[in-house]
């Protein structure tokens, strides 16, 4: 007889993992449970910042021969997010069930682990190299991970730019105008056109124009969001969207390097070229780019070259492109010609995105040195001819 206490995320798993070491279990009892108080509501969602980290240090310990559950049960100690931390303590006792680690990822498939990661995975398993394959997997997540940090970084100082904007003209018109419009009145006298605009656009303004103002900005900054996610737009917004300048360029790189990148690192992982097509399929964003990888897919099926259905669209994948795969091809190290695309297309994002931050800081500076301009004429040229003897000089 022996007694004793385990760590499981329910008493089915509990089972499971004594039956394995050859328990015959007499008496099963829960403990540690708190009540409603101890079933915790977390607000943090798994972000990518998490599955970098955790694919990057499980890569590291299976390279030093650490077993799988032993690996997936220190995540669990090193994971900060708790929701996460009780995911892979679930992944842990499945695999130590005997299941295998791409079965553990898909329980959580599509929700935390994409069909990409997932197959990465298998695709390690079926070769016997998973710790590699999870390795290609980490410096993928890590090079994604980094490129929309890049992204997300740049926009930060034009929309705080706005904000400040936003913030100092309803300052203006909630504050200061309706104090003026007082102090104007005593006085009277004809007032400045500026000034005239000023109040009249400041009472809009209170008596409800606010409510219009913050649905044309809900609706500029949510169409796009809208048109994106439905299904009858999305395509429509896909083909617009490539086609803006400056910005469509900038769009054709990030598609080409999502492609290119997740194709090499699934062709490197050993899985066929076709499946390796269909899996970055489902990644891409963009309907344009899925359409023509779908195409793609079909005909090498058929036994054609990826090189001679890529050069058939000219508008979405350049020359370059096309040569590279081509080189690939021949030489028989596709995996290595498209990563050195995406090394080149990775620099060209990060030069167009410091160029466009470059570009927008003065012209963001000057649209709000007018726009403040404007409010302080507005406000102070009445306050100066008052101070000169009167509003009608």
């Amino acid at each position: 007889m022996q007694r004793g206490t385990i760590e499981a995320s329910s008493r089915k798993a509990c089972l499971n993992i004594l039956e394995k070491y050859g328990f015959y279990v007499t008496f099963l009892k829960e403990t540690g449970k708190g009540g409603f108080l101890m079933g915790r509501i977390s607000l943090r969602r798994i972000s990518p910042k998490d599955i970098v980290a955790f694919s990057r240090q499980f890569s590291v310990m299976l390279k030093s021969a650490i077993p799988p559950v032993e690996a997936l049960r220190a995540q669990v100690a090193q994971t900060e997010n708790p929701d996460f931390r009780e995911k892979i303590l679930k992944m842990a006792e499945v695999v130590e069930t005997g299941s295998t680690l791409s079965q553990a990822f898909s329980l959580y498939h599509p929700e935390i682990f994409d069909p990409f990661f997932v197959n990465i995975v298998k695709s390690g398993e079926a070769t016997g190299k998973v710790a590699d394959s999870l390795t290609y997997l980490a410096d993928h997540l890590e090079r994604e991970y980094n490129l929309s940090q890049k992204i997300r970084g740049a926009m930060i100082y034009p929309g705080f730019v706005i904000v400040v904007f936003i913030a100092a003209f309803f300052l203006v018109t909630f504050f200061i105008i309706p104090r003026l419009i007082e102090v104007l009145e005593a006085f009277g006298g004809k007032l400045p056109l500026s000034t005239r605009l000023m109040i009249s656009l400041s009472e809009f303004v209170r008596k409800g124009g606010w409510i219009l103002i913050f649905l044309i900005f809900g609706a500029l900054f949510f169409l796009p969001q809208y048109l994106k996610r439905a299904e009858r737009s999305k395509k429509f917004y896909d083909r617009v969207s490539l086609k803006i300048p400056i910005l469509g360029d900038f769009y054709k790189k990030i598609y080409l390097v999502q492609f290119c990148e997740n194709l090499s690192v699934l062709i490197r992982a050993g899985l066929p070229i076709t499946q390796a097509l269909k899996i970055t399929e489902g990644i891409i964003g963009s309907v344009v780019y899925k359409k023509i990888i779908r195409e793609t897919q079909e005909r090498v099926a058929r036994g054609e070259r990826i090189s001679s259905v890529l050069s058939q669209y000219p508008e979405q994948i350049p020359t370059f492109v096309t040569q590279m795969t081509s080189t690939g091809e021949e030489t028989g190290r596709l995996e290595q010609t498209l990563m050195n695309v995406v090394d080149f297309y990775r620099a060209e994002i990060e030069r167009t995105t410091d160029n466009l931050t470059s570009i927008l800081e003065p012209i963001l500076i000057v649209v709000l040195g007018v726009g403040i301009g404007i409010l302080a004429v507005s406000v102070f040229i009445p306050l100066f001819r008052m101070g000169f003897g009167g509003v009608g000089m």
